[in-house]
């Protein structure tokens, strides 16, 4: 499971007062039921979910690569020493948290 949505279903949970594996427990496929919060009061949580995956889709975070000189050897620091696969696993961990990272 991504890092969004373990954010999301702790902050749904703080919202209705409940423990996150109740939030767990509503999950259908990519959505989620209803949920009751402690009011017994029915929660529409796929509609929150819903708007949670939009705030996160209007985040774009652009990295810049290491980029290799101009001239034979030139290399920009970092380059040749492992920044690349940083680079790689940096993207990955953003857009784990449900970020898009700009190509």
């Amino acid at each position: 499971m991504d890092e969004s949505r373990k954010q999301f279903e702790y902050e749904a949970g703080k919202s209705l007062n409940l423990p996150t594996s109740m939030i767990e427990l509503a999950r259908k496929g990519d959505g989620y039921d209803h949920a009751f919060d402690s009011m017994h009061i029915m929660q529409p949580l796929n509609g929150w979910w819903v708007w949670w995956k939009k705030s996160r889709d209007a985040i774009e975070i652009e990295l810049q690569k290491p980029k290799k000189g101009s001239l034979p050897g030139d290399y920009h620091i970092g380059y040749d020493s492992g920044t690349e696969s940083q680079y790689e696993r940096d993207v990955e961990a953003i857009r784990a948290a449900g970020v898009k990272v700009k190509e």
